[in-house]
């Protein structure tokens, strides 16, 4: 089995990769355009979070390496880092410019509930995935965590207020940097 899951981790690994790779270019990008765009340290501070965010996701993949795999766990393990690279793709436009259209509204607010649902729904499949392939139970002492994270994501998509969104971006690295020191430090930390 273990050599069905380098096959299975490849393909997962690849997608969410394609996202890092996505978010750190276009983030570079718009510090190399800062002249002719405006940056908003909110947008920022989430690239930081997802940064960590994949980091995690992808550390945790270890924990299904004694899973028995088959087609439909595979394509559910598929649908995290495809929401990923598509909130990463949201969070760091292509577009050239970020300046606010007419009415004010900034590029991030443009993009603000797209991308906050794809992230709470990022983080419910992820939430579900130990127990989906089999590996952890239903409720596991990173659970709260994983839910206070959908919270912010929930509270980020009904609330419009920029000092609220930027409270939220960073709570959620705090978040992200609490998870990875404190309950995933080691790979496998909740599978078998």
């Amino acid at each position: 089995m273990n050599d069905l899951f380098s096959f299975i981790l490849t393909m997962v690994s690849l997608v969410l990769a394609i996202g890092v790779t996505h978010l750190v270019q276009d983030a570079a990008r718009l510090v190399r355009q800062r002249r002719d765009v405006e940056l908003e340290p909110v947008v920022f501070v989430w690239v930081a979070s997802l940064f960590l965010v994949g980091a995690l996701y992808w550390w945790s993949l270890w924990d299904f390496r004694g899973a028995e795999w088959r087609f439909p766990l595979f394509f559910y393990m598929l649908l995290a880092p495809t929401l990923f690279h598509i909130a990463a793709s949201l969070l760091v436009s292509s577009r050239g410019d970020g300046a606010a259209e007419e009415g004010g509204e900034s590029q991030f607010e443009r993009i603000r509930v797209p991308f906050m649902v794809i992230m709470a729904m990022f983080s419910v499949i992820v939430m579900g995935d130990g127990w989906v392939v089999g590996v952890e139970p239903g409720w596991t002492e990173y659970r709260p965590l994983q839910l206070w994270s959908v919270a912010i994501y929930l509270i980020g998509a009904a609330v419009s207020s920029s000092n609220a969104q930027y409270l939220l971006a960073w709570l959620a690295l705090v978040t992200y940097v609490v998870a990875g020191f404190f309950y995933r430090l080691l790979p496998g930390a909740f599978g078998g």
